[in-house]
């Protein structure tokens, strides 16, 4: 999952949430990870944050939203298994910032993941890129609007205005791999 926008409310254009404080679930995430939870779903999160880069969060900060974010969804009963954080600046061109697949990538051999059986859910017609560029499936969080300047191999299986909305594709996704 990306993070910002898909677990949390995105802070606004070139702003960034730099503290657990200001820290804002989206009910409908966390509502449905617990029920993927339920199914033996498990989580590893993916996400550009660039403040670190650009000076406005610590990289101390940024750890202590996560440990915060999985110890809460631990109490639901949901597994986050790996936070991989991309915390360049936009232009130094690194391999890890998506829409490339480095962090994809890196969690894949950390975890042992088949990326042609993963799916990668975001917000930002950059994490749909970023899950052809791995090799993935993608779920895209918003309107289909968004999406139009994206070439159609790079478009994702599902849009859904939330992840609540894509249970049903996720459940069929994973019973129908071989």
């Amino acid at each position: 999952l990306d993070r910002d926008g898909v677990m949390n409310q995105k802070a606004p254009r070139g702003e960034y949430v730099c503290s657990w404080e200001q820290f804002e679930w989206i009910r409908e995430t966390r509502n449905a990870m617990k029920q993927l939870a339920s199914e033996g779903f498990e989580f590893i999160v993916i996400s550009n944050q660039a403040g670190v880069a650009r000076g406005m969060i610590e990289e101390e900060e940024l750890d202590r939203i996560h440990r915060n974010l999985k110890a809460e969804l631990a109490s639901d009963g949901v597994k986050v298994l790996d936070f991989y954080v991309c915390p360049h600046h936009w232009d130094e061109g690194c391999y890890c910032r998506k829409p490339n697949p480095g962090m994809l990538y890196q969690a894949s051999r950390d975890h042992l993941l088949r990326l042609d059986k993963t799916l990668f859910v975001g917000d930002d017609p950059r994490d749909c890129q970023t899950a052809w560029n791995a090799g993935c499936r993608s779920i895209f969080l918003g309107d289909s609007n968004a999406l139009t300047s994206l070439p159609d191999n790079q478009r994702p299986d599902c849009t859904t205005s939330g992840l609540e909305g894509a249970l049903d594709f996720i459940r069929e996704y994973f019973t129908s791999i071989p």
